[in-house]
């Protein structure tokens, strides 16, 4: 394990969203951070990924929404012999929501997804769209639940950002199709998180174990089953957002996160 990055004190190696490899480090005193810990994450980009990185980092700290992960810092990776940076971003010590799922109630679950749509909205808001929403991208903090930038390693496109089967239940298939992200593809990935948040039961039942060519098959050629054992009003929000028609979806991310909120406030 590397002892530093940059001028960052590496405490420890933790996991993220991604594939890129995270640090819980020690920030530098010139960064003026109000925190002991921030988290580090090494990211490879050739020449022609700077622009993207760059410009994908401004938009996503410049909606100023406190449901997004807040971003430090950007610059380059001194070991990485140019062809790689690094990115602080506040440190998440309660952990993502995919490996948090045992010890939240429902509840709980619902306001972190609730929360992590609002800050979906915020971006819709800036003109952007996200594109890589997963349960492994909403980090667990004090004031909430709150959504990691898309994956800053991996160029545009649907495919390369299926790192695993989790990855591929939570895409909308119109991507595959070739189409764009958008609004409308991010709220299909919300309603997905969701899913995959509450419940034991894929969307895509099996779909597990089937190599990556069959996965995308299936999302293709399969409709999602929602678990009928949620709660109807949860499953209701599931089944909106999960509609092919993408005109008939939720007009907004934070209508789904009205919804949300509203059913884990529900006793």
């Amino acid at each position: 394990m590397r002892s530093s990055i940059a001028d960052y004190q590496v405490i420890a190696a933790v996991t993220g969203p991604g594939t890129s490899v995270h640090y819980l480090c020690r920030p530098p005193e010139r960064l003026d951070y109000d925190a002991d810990e921030v988290l580090v994450s090494e990211v490879a980009v050739d020449p022609s990924g700077w622009q993207r990185l760059t410009e994908l980092l401004a938009g996503f700290a410049s909606t100023g929404s406190n449901h997004l992960l807040s971003v430090l810092e950007v610059g380059p990776d001194p070991e990485s012999a140019g062809s790689g940076v690094y990115v602080a971003t506040e440190s998440v010590p309660r952990g993502w929501l995919s490996d948090a799922r045992s010890s939240l109630s429902g509840a709980d679950r619902m306001q972190a997804v609730a929360d992590a749509a609002r800050g979906v909205h915020a971006l819709h808001e800036r003109g952007l769209a996200h594109g890589a929403i997963t349960d492994r991208a909403v980090a667990l903090a004090e004031r909430g639940g709150l959504l990691s930038p898309p994956p800053l390693d991996l160029p545009p496109g649907a495919l390369t950002r299926m790192a695993d089967w989790r990855d591929v239940v939570t895409l909308d298939p119109n991507l595959l199709a070739g189409e764009e992200s958008s609004r409308a593809s991010d709220i299909w990935s919300l309603g997905a998180t969701l899913h995959l948040a509450l419940s034991e039961r894929s969307l895509y039942p099996g779909i597990e174990a089937d190599a990556p060519v069959t996965a995308v098959q299936r999302l293709l050629f399969t409709r999602p089953e929602v678990d009928p054992d949620l709660p109807s009003e949860v499953a209701d929000v599931i089944r909106t957002c999960l509609q092919p028609d993408a005109g008939v979806r939720p007009a907004t991310a934070g209508e789904v996160a009205d919804r949300l909120q509203a059913a884990a406030l529900t006793p």
